[in-house]
């Protein structure tokens, strides 16, 4: 909720009207306008998931 009302300057109404995937669309709209390049969904790579295991079971 704090990218939708911070970033995106959404009206609660709005954030409680839209789906969690257009909600995923925007943050990610965002991002890209404001210079980031890897989108949201990306997750950890293979090696990185198993070091995190490996980390916290």
């Amino acid at each position: 909720m704090r990218g939708a009302f911070g970033a995106l300057q959404w009206t609660p109404d709005t954030f409680w009207k839209s789906t969690l995937t257009e909600y995923m669309h925007a943050i990610d709209g965002f991002n890209e306008a404001q210079g980031g390049s890897e989108a949201a969904d990306s997750g950890p790579t293979n090696e990185e998931l198993d070091a995190l295991v490996a980390r916290y079971g």
